[in-house]
């Protein structure tokens, strides 16, 4: 007897009242669905085979969660967004019922995206940390720390600054993007080195293969690290952050998701001219929006 097929839903605490449909659809369409809401990792581990799709209910933060988890396994991933921006999540909440029977017809594709890995090195050792968007190593304080960047054991360089962002393709719009990175399409291999307010004005965001090893040598000072906005550890001179290539994760996506450039313009306003565009309609495309249209902020 062939095991189950499985769909599982992972809940940002508060968000069982936005599945019942989704998990009726599922279970009409022959899956088993289960839920996680409290004591997430050993439910996910315990419901892994057969888990053929992991839905996240919430904000980014609930995606990036899953990511991590279902990475390893295997599971692909499909974001719903019930938080205030969501660039990660593929579908709002309202259309997750039909996003599940689109799946079960075999209506979507995959996007496959990098992670990385992470350990520590001096002080408490701490190994294989994975992240899907950055590892951050800053100082713990309002004082310059001094940080050597190795990749692949050859010298990006030395930077007196506030610290060093290192993240994926997918991350160049969290955390980098805001400390003055790039925004990388996700479907390409790279990594992005962000100096945090380097003292020399002339360091700037370099882009990397994502396939190195990139190593953050503390110098000078004390820092702590990140990984996705989790704390790590805090590292002393001589301590050492190093970050390699992780597991790939399965992203679901579908013929109709917003591209990478239109999420930056509808959630960014990347791109749009400020003197002709001063309010758009949230959710559409910016590119389709009347001249000077009205729209409430939104908390």
């Amino acid at each position: 007897m062939s095991a189950p097929r499985r769909v599982g839903f992972l809940l940002h605490p508060g968000e069982q009242p936005a599945v019942p449909e989704a998990v009726a659809r599922a279970n009409a369409r022959g899956f088993e669905a289960w839920t996680a809401v409290d004591d997430v990792e050993r439910t996910v581990a315990e419901n892994a085979p057969g888990t053929v799709l992991l839905v996240t209910v919430g904000g980014d933060g609930t995606f990036l969660y899953g990511a991590r988890l279902a990475a390893p396994l295997g599971i692909p991933v499909l974001g719903a967004n019930r938080g205030r921006l969501g660039f990660l999540n593929d579908v709002e909440i309202d259309r997750l019922p039909e996003a599940i029977t689109r799946f079960a017809e075999g209506d979507f594709r995959i996007q496959r995206r990098a992670l990385i890995e992470a350990s520590i090195e001096g002080g408490e050792p701490l190994r294989g940390v994975l992240a899907l968007n950055e590892i951050v190593v800053r100082a713990r304080d309002a004082a310059v720390v001094r940080l050597h960047v190795d990749v692949d054991d050859d010298v990006l360089g030395e930077f007196d600054a506030d610290g060093v962002v290192v993240a994926t393709a997918t991350g160049s719009t969290a955390y980098a993007l805001s400390a003055g990175g790039p925004p990388v399409d996700p479907r390409l291999h790279a990594l992005v080195v962000v100096p945090l307010a380097p003292h020399a004005v002339i360091s700037r965001p370099v882009v990397i293969p994502d396939a190195v090893t990139v190593s953050v040598a503390v110098l000078h000072g004390q820092v702590f690290v990140a990984a996705d906005g989790r704390s790590m550890a805090l590292l002393e001179e001589g301590g050492q952050v190093v970050v390699r290539p992780g597991p790939e994760l399965e992203v679901v996506r579908f013929a109709d998701s917003p591209s990478f450039q239109s999420r930056l313009r509808q959630k960014f306003r990347f791109g749009v001219p400020h003197k002709d565009f001063a309010m758009y309609p949230e959710n559409g495309d910016v590119a389709d929006a009347p001249l000077h249209e009205e729209r409430h902020a939104t908390s």
